[in-house]
């Protein structure tokens, strides 16, 4: 009896390790550390830096704390979350994985092979917001754009804030008709800005985004607001637009070529632009 109970233990000793063994050589999620089976963000170029790593898709990484998905890996950037934080990838999945700008596995994307380890490209960089994994690049989900606008037919000017130019007034008719945003305006006359500015010359609007200036946007209005920023830049030309700021991001014709950079002169909800997207016209005074 004693005998046949000591090789039953032993027999469960046996199978605990076993399993246990099996265990340890399995990919395990959210630990931050990159795993076969797992794709992986990481908050600097060159795969450097704190690592968040998934196995599954994610369609929405969120915005704070503690909700959002974070990096957990030791170095920098540990404990931020990843949206519009992460640099490079390690894709160590059987297929490939497509990361997005925007939640929803919608706007400009990046597809990235298995086993491939990669900077994220000028459009991503620190601009991701979700990734699908075996997924090859299909395009993103309808209603990711808005229609084409018409050519803005009216010649550069001024005006007096807060009335608009003829030109400015076309960018806010086709943004109405075709986006459905309702709420831009050129504004009162800023008598702390140079008469020359956008705004007072009539050549800026400012489409509010939130539920009211001074307010952070939910996810959605966030994601409405890109929307609309980036139809904005895909089609500068068409409308004469000069540049288009929103969420402490800058867009610019004259520095097409940089993507969106930081825009450092504003700080807060209102000067960071948080609350609503700012677009300037082509006009004769420049910035």
């Amino acid at each position: 009896m004693f005998k046949r109970i000591t090789l039953v233990a032993m027999m469960g000793a046996l199978i605990s390790v076993s399993f246990g063994a099996a265990t340890a050589n399995a990919a395990t999620a959210r630990n931050g550390v990159c795993e076969s089976g797992e794709f992986c963000l990481y908050y600097n170029s060159d795969n450097a830096g704190s690592v968040s790593d998934f196995n599954s898709s994610v369609s929405d990484y969120g915005d704070e704390q503690p909700s959002c998905y974070d990096f957990k890996g030791a170095g920098n950037g540990k404990g931020l979350c990843v949206k519009n934080e992460a640099a490079s990838v390690w894709n160590r999945t059987s297929g490939s994985v497509t990361v997005y700008f925007n939640s929803g596995y919608a706007g400009p994307r990046q597809t990235i092979g298995k086993d491939v380890k990669v900077n994220l490209n000028s459009d991503l960089k620190n601009e991701n917001a979700s990734h699908r994994l075996a997924d090859a690049g299909s395009p993103p989900p309808s209603g990711g754009s808005y229609g084409t606008p018409n050519t803005n037919p009216h010649p550069s000017a001024t005006a007096r804030a807060p009335q608009a130019t003829k030109r400015t007034q076309f960018v806010d008719d086709e943004i109405r008709r075709l986006t459905g945003e309702t709420h831009c305006w050129v504004g009162d006359y800023r008598s702390y800005e140079s008469s020359t500015s956008n705004h007072n010359t009539g050549n800026a609007l400012d489409c509010t985004i939130s539920n009211a200036i001074g307010q952070y946007p939910s996810a959605a209005q966030k994601e409405q607001g890109w929307k609309l920023a980036r139809w904005l830049q895909k089609h500068a030309a068409k409308l004469d637009v000069r540049y288009v700021i929103w969420q402490g991001k800058i867009w610019s014709v004259a520095r097409a070529s940089e993507g969106w950079r930081n825009y450092t002169a504003g700080s807060g909800v209102t000067g960071g632009h948080y609350d609503h997207v700012h677009v300037s016209i082509q006009n004769p005074h420049g910035d």
